[in-house]
């Protein structure tokens, strides 16, 4: 009996001496210490559309990345797991295009942020940032710069019926109607419901006193997207495409139809083909419908601020 009580008061002290060093081994820490830059920022690659980053932190930390075309930064990118090695690919960014970035990390304890100073990258130029380009200097009457971009886009993507249709717009605005008409038609011949094809070739129609067929291939391009703006030039867009339409109508008699679209550009116009009364446009009086809806017509064109 004694032996038995010597052996449990040893196996106690021994379970107890356990305790008291897994004790000893607990160790509370406070982390006060913001992060650190373990490498330098790298820039790996850069294509048309995603640029790689590369840095290493002293200790495991998230990150934010803001960036955009300017330093107002107007995406993020986020990455709440916490690691060293940071490896980041932007994705879905403009071609050809200036990007300003900068990083911000915080470590597991909430440290941080660390702010990076602003940083840049240029994407790689393709075929759509040399359409963008061209449209650019067509916009600002420098034609042989714009087909100096066509020209590039095409060296890309020969198969591209945009490119083609670029074509012919440029030949449009220097009144190369033959070479218009060409290029229109081997774009329409690719893509048959691009809207950029079918409004260039709405406006040869026009020009060939063919206004039933303008009318045609304008109502499929509204048909489908009656908000449509040509994304590399605003200039073409639904506004202009009904003022061509409403132009069309009335060149075929059809004056309610042609009214109707006024009435969508202008709703304020007033005129009303059955009422002598309402032929004013910009406080001067008509003597016929057709001489105030023409009169009409021009004063949008004269101020486009008037459309919608």
């Amino acid at each position: 009996m004694k032996i038995r009580s010597i052996f449990l008061m040893v196996l106690i002290a021994i379970l107890l001496t356990g305790f008291f060093i897994q004790c000893e081994k607990i160790v509370y820490t406070y982390d006060d210490q913001k992060p650190q830059l373990a490498s330098n920022l790298s820039i790996l690659s850069v294509t048309d559309s995603t640029a790689q980053l590369y840095w290493e932190t002293d200790e495991a930390c998230h990150i934010q990345i803001k960036y955009g075309a300017t330093t107002d930064y107007d995406s993020i990118y986020q990455d709440d797991e916490n690691r060293e090695i940071h490896n980041v690919i932007l994705s879905g960014l403009e071609p050809h295009t200036l990007y300003h970035f900068r990083i911000y990390f915080w470590d597991f304890a909430g440290n941080g942020p660390i702010k990076l100073p602003d940083t840049i990258f240029t994407t790689l130029a393709n075929e759509y940032s040399y359409l963008r380009e061209g449209w650019q200097f067509i916009r600002e009457k420098n034609y042989t710069s714009a087909k100096t971009s066509f020209d590039a886009a095409y060296q890309i993507n020969p198969y591209l019926a945009e490119i083609y249709a670029a074509y012919g717009w440029l030949n449009l605005k220097i009144d190369s109607l033959t070479l218009a008409r060409a290029n229109l038609a081997t774009a329409f011949d690719m893509e048959r419901q691009l809207p950029i094809t079918l409004a260039g070739i709405a406006i040869l129609n026009m020009i060939d006193d063919q206004p039933a067929e303008a009318i045609s291939n304008i109502n499929r391009i509204l048909n489908a997207n009656d908000q449509w703006v040509y994304r590399y030039n605003s200039d073409i867009s639904w506004k202009s495409l009904r003022l061509t339409l409403a132009q069309a109508y009335y060149q075929t008699d059809q004056l309610s139809a042609a009214q109707r679209e006024l009435d969508i550009l202008w709703p304020e116009n007033g005129l009303n083909p059955n009422l002598p009364a309402s032929w004013i446009v910009n406080k001067q009086t008509y003597n016929t419908f057709e001489e105030a809806f023409i009169a009409a017509l021009n004063y949008l064109i004269a101020n486009p601020e008037k459309i919608g």
